[in-house]
């Protein structure tokens, strides 16, 4: 594997770690921003961003594609970028009625964006000049058995954080926390119970 492609995959794995905290620490847990009214288009985008990341990772990732696939990596790329900058413009509105994003979310956020950035630059930067044309083959070649799983544990888990997503937007979903679910099962054993 050559260099860009495996700091391709590095800084991947920086971005999902330092994401899943952003998600599960900052959105879900301390803010619950899928309770919040004005923050429901910000929780959208989340899940379009989510979603986004499947087809991304199978084309950029999963394998060394070429031509058309690269094109298509190409255009997801841009989509998710494009649902992130949206997700930067609603923020202020989204997060006004909670003093704004603490430095601390904000410094995730930078670091996420920049570890996403350098991974996709690295991996278009791999490529050779003949696999941008449209007639090019699709299969260059493969990163090996690491960067497969690698990627398949991307695809899984952002389909699974998009899956997440979409079902906090369902209030009764939304509504449940460790209490609620503690009444529901008749359970007394943990803290969080009583």
């Amino acid at each position: 594997m050559e260099y860009q492609v495996l700091l391709g995959f590095v800084f991947l794995n920086l971005f999902m770690v330092v994401g899943a905290v952003d998600l599960f620490y900052f959105h879900i847990w301390k803010y619950k921003l899928h309770t919040r009214p004005e923050s429901r288009y910000e929780h959208k985008l989340h899940m379009t961003f989510a979603f986004l990341m499947v087809p991304l990772t199978f084309l950029l990732y999963y394998q060394d594609f070429g031509g058309i696939a690269l094109w298509g990596a190409v255009f997801f790329v841009g989509a998710a970028i494009g649902t992130e900058m949206l997700d930067v413009l609603t923020e202020g509105d989204s997060r006004a009625s909670l003093g704004g994003l603490t430095t601390g979310e904000y410094a995730f956020h930078v670091a996420a964006t920049i570890l996403k950035i350098a991974s996709f630059a690295f991996m278009f930067a791999s490529k050779p000049a003949t696999a941008w044309g449209v007639s090019s083959e699709v299969y260059l070649g493969s990163y090996g058995w690491m960067g497969e799983m690698i990627a398949i544990k991307v695809m899984v888990g952002s389909f699974a954080v998009g899956v997440l997503h979409l079902a906090l937007l369902n209030h009764k979903v939304a509504a449940l926390d460790c209490k609620n679910v503690c009444d529901l099962i008749h359970c007394k054993r943990f803290a969080c119970c009583s």
